[in-house]
C-alpha cells in the first residue's frame, strides 16, 4: 500500500472513529438532557394541576361520562402538530374518585403507594408516570406521558447526526484525497527528480523549494550522493591506474613467452622461462595488491576492534618478511621501550596492522644495501621503520603512498601499492603515516614514522 493511502486511510479512520466518539458522548448527553427536559416539565404540570385542584366545582367536573361536554371535546382549534395522546393527566380527590380531566388519564392508574417517578406498561405501551399527593387537601395527581415520545426525539436527534456524514462521507474522502495528493506533491517531484538524474551526477539535490519536513531528507541523500560520487570516482581511478600498470607487465610476459616457444636456444628458453615465472609472480602480488587495497577503501573502519598486542603482530611480520631479508642480505632488528613504559597504544584489527607494518617492512628491505640493517623500533607514542638505502628526494616525499607512484630511476621491481596500503591502514586505525630522510649524520635513508593523530595521554 502507498504510503499516500495509507495516509488518506489513516485520516478517514480517525475522524470515523472521533466522529463516532463524539457522537455517542453527545448521544447520551442529549439523552440525560431530554430525560431532564421532560421530567422537568411534568412535575410542573403536576404542580400547577394540583394548585388549581381546589378552585375547581367538583360538582360540575364529577360528571359520569357521556353526561355533558367532557373536556376532551372542547373545540381546540387549530393543533398544529401536537400529539396529546402521547401527555395525560388525572387527578383523584381524597376519597378516591376519579376528576375527568382528560380523556386520556383515565387510563391512568392510581397507584396509592407510588410517590415520584415510575415506569409501567399501559395497554402494551410503556408510559413513564408521575404522582404527586397533597397531605393537607388529600388530592392525588398523576402525569403520564408516553415513553417512545422521548426515544422518538432521541432518534430523531441520532439521525440528524449520522445522516450528514452518509451523504458527506464521499465528499470528504474526496476533500482528503486530493489534500492528501496535493501535501505529497513536493514528494512526487522529488522522486521524480532522482528518477531522472544520471548515474554519474554528483550534483547536490536544490533544498530552495523543499518543505522543511524533507530537508533533513535530501540533506542526508546530498551526503550519500557526494559519498557515491567519490566511490565511483575512486574505483574510476582504481580501474584505470591498475589497467595501466598491468599493461607492462603483461606486454612483457607475452615477449618473454614468445621468446621461450620460438628460441631454438635452450639456455635463452630457460632464461624466458625463468622471466615468465617472475613476471607471473609480480602480476599475482600486484592483483593480491589491488585486492587488499580495494577491499580498505571501502571501509571506513577496522573490522575488529580490540586492544592490540604489538609483540604477536612483530613476530608473524618477522616470519613473514624473513625469506626476503635472507635474500637481500638485510638484517633486521626490533627496538622495543622500555618495560615500564607500553609500546604505542592502539585499539583496532591485528591482521590489518601486521600488513601495515608489513608493507613497510618489505619496502625497507627491497631498497636497503646488501649487509645494512632495517630497524622496527616501537616508542610510547610512535612507531619507526628506518633503513640505510638511498632515500627519497625532498620533493617527492610528499608523493609516498599514492597510488602506483614509484621514483624515477627505480630499479627494484613493485607497483606502488605497498606504502598506499599502509597509510590506508593507519588511517582506519587513527593514525597517520609520515615520510622523512634520515638525518645526514646518521647516513642515507627513509624513516617511515606511525603517530596517533590525536596526542595520547600520558599513563599514571
Amino acid at each position: 500500500m502507498t504510503l499516500q493511502r495509507r495516509l488518506i486511510l489513516a485520516v478517514l479512520v480517525a475522524v470515523g472513529l472521533a466522529w463516532t466518539l463524539t457522537s455517542v458522548l453527545i448521544y447520551l448527553s442529549t439523552q440525560e438532557e431530554i430525560n431532564e427536559l421532560y421530567d422537568t416539565a411534568m412535575v410542573r404540570m403536576a404542580q400547577q394541576m394540583q394548585a388549581v385542584l381546589p378552585l375547581i366545582d367538583v360538582g360540575t367536573v364529577l360528571q359520569p361520562p357521556g353526561a355533558g361536554p367532557a373536556p376532551g371535546d372542547t373545540d381546540l382549534g387549530d393543533m398544529g402538530d401536537a400529539g396529546l395522546g402521547d401527555l395525560a393527566i388525572a387527578a383523584w380527590r381524597p376519597g378516591g374518585e376519579p376528576l375527568h380531566i382528560d380523556p386520556d388519564g383515565d387510563r391512568l392508574p392510581r397507584a396509592r403507594s407510588v410517590k415520584g417517578f415510575t415506569n409501567t406498561t399501559i395497554d402494551g405501551v410503556p408510559w413513564r408516570l408521575y404522582y404527586l399527593d397533597d397531605p393537607i387537601a388529600g388530592w392525588r395527581v398523576c402525569v403520564g406521558q408516553i415513553q417512545a415520545e422521548r426515544k422518538e426525539l432521541e432518534v430523531s436527534y441520532l439521525q440528524a447526526q449520522v445522516l450528514p456524514w452518509v451523504f458527506g462521507l464521499p465528499l470528504l474522502m474526496t476533500l482528503v484525497a486530493w489534500g492528501v495528493r496535493r501535501t505529497l506533491r513536493p514528494l512526487r517531484t522529488l522522486s521524480a527528480a532522482i528518477a531522472a538524474r544520471a548515474p554519474d551526477n554528483p550534483a547536490p539535490l536544490a533544498l530552495a523549494a523543499v518543505p522543511p519536513e524533507l530537508a533533513p531528507l535530501v540533506g542526508a541523500m546530498n551526503t550519500l550522493l557526494h559519498r557515491v560520487s567519490a566511490l565511483l570516482e575512486h574505483e574510476r581511478r582504481l580501474t584505470a591506474d591498475a589497467a595501466h600498470e598491468m599493461r607492462t607487465p603483461l606486454a612483457a610476459l607475452k615477449a618473454q613467452w614468445d621468446v621461450a616457444r620460438r628460441s631454438p636456444d635452450p639456455d635463452e628458453r630457460a632464461q624466458a622461462a625463468a622471466n615468465v615465472e617472475a613476471g607471473i609472480e609480480r602480476m599475482s602480488h600486484l592483483v593480491s595488491q589491488l585486492l587488499t587495497m580495494s577491499r580498505l577503501e571501502d571501509e571506513d573502519a577496522p573490522p575488529v576492534r580490540a586492544r592490540v598486542d604489538w609483540h604477536d603482530i612483530v613476530q608473524q611480520v618477522l616470519s613473514d618478511c624473513l625469506a626476503l631479508s635472507d635474500q637481500r642480505h638485510v638484517d633486521m632488528e626490533v627496538r622495543w621501550p622500555p618495560r615500564n613504559r607500553p609500546p604505542l597504544p592502539v585499539c583496532g584489527d591485528p591482521a590489518l596492522l601486521g600488513i601495515m607494518l608489513r608493507n613497510l617492512l618489505d619496502n625497507a628491505i627491497r631498497y636497503s644495501p646488501a649487509g645494512t640493517l632495517v630497524t622496527l623500533a616501537f616508542g610510547p607514542d610512535h612507531i619507526t621503520v628506518s633503513d640505510h638505502g638511498p632515500g627519497v628526494a625532498p620533493d617527492l616525499l610528499a608523493r609516498l603512498g599514492n597510488r602506483f607512484f614509484r621514483g624515477a630511476g627505480q630499479r627494484e621491481q613493485g607497483n606502488g601499492l605497498g606504502i598506499s596500503i599502509a597509510r590506508r591502514v593507519a588511517v582506519l586505525h587513527g593514525l597517520t603515516l609520515s615520510f622523512a630522510n634520515r638525518p645526514a649524520a646518521d647516513g642515507t635513508g627513509l624513516l617511515a614514522t606511525i603517530r596517533p593523530t590525536e596526542a595520547i595521554a600520558p599513563a599514571p
